[in-house]
């Protein structure tokens, strides 16, 4: 099928292209970060892993710190699409639990905790970043949640206890002396949190 011009003029667009390699570069940074945390990035390395030049990076990214800001900020857009992905696929409220919380537990358990570490001491601006879109990313799954919880019942204890759970589901240790893997830990706690704190009409 041959291509329509909107095609063309978007493959041609060099926005589009800096767009790609910027993120290019920033899932090549997190890939290295990963485990030996974003201050352990060698840059020289990094540039040779993507065939790409030092300048080319330094034109898109000012600085180390830079590159850190931004996967933050990547990160924040990505989990605000899977939140309203979630409706617009028309999920059930325990459906759209399960693939949150499912994808936030295998991301975070990709990091060490040298990179936390690191994100918290070594580069401030991009922790606090990172702090106030996953305050903000709470005050979504708030108001979503909000009017589903028992009318018996806080609607932000019920979060607060949500989200416990859901730390609990990434103890490595507690699932492997239930013989569980994370995930159907996990599932199994949103499955027990949602019998007990859903309106009944949301279980028939």
């Amino acid at each position: 099928m041959p291509s329509s011009p909107d095609t063309v003029v978007t493959a041609l667009d060099p926005r589009s292209k800096n767009a790609a390699v910027r993120q290019r570069i920033l899932k090549a940074f997190e890939d290295q970060a990963r485990v030996v945390g974003p201050r352990g990035v060698i840059i020289s390395e990094l540039v040779s892993d993507l065939g790409i030049s030092t300048k080319t990076l330094y034109r898109h990214f000012d600085n180390k710190e830079h590159i850190v800001y931004e996967l933050m900020t990547m990160w924040s857009e990505h989990w605000l699409s899977l939140q309203q992905r979630g409706f617009s696929d028309g999920l059930t409220p325990k459906q759209r639990i399960e693939t949150i919380a499912v994808n936030w537990v295998e991301h975070m358990s990709r990091f060490s905790e040298q990179f936390w570490l690191q994100l918290e001491r070594d580069f401030p601006e991009a922790f606090e970043i990172h702090q106030l879109q996953y305050q903000a990313f709470l005050e979504r799954s708030r108001q979503n949640l909000a009017a589903l919880i028992r009318e018996d019942l806080n609607p932000d204890l019920a979060l607060s206890t949500l989200m416990s759970m859901i730390n609990q589901a990434t103890d490595g240790q507690l699932c492997d002396r239930l013989n569980l893997t994370r995930k159907n830990a996990l599932l199994q706690l949103i499955d027990l949190w949602t019998q007990g704190a859903f309106r009944r009409e949301l279980l028939l």
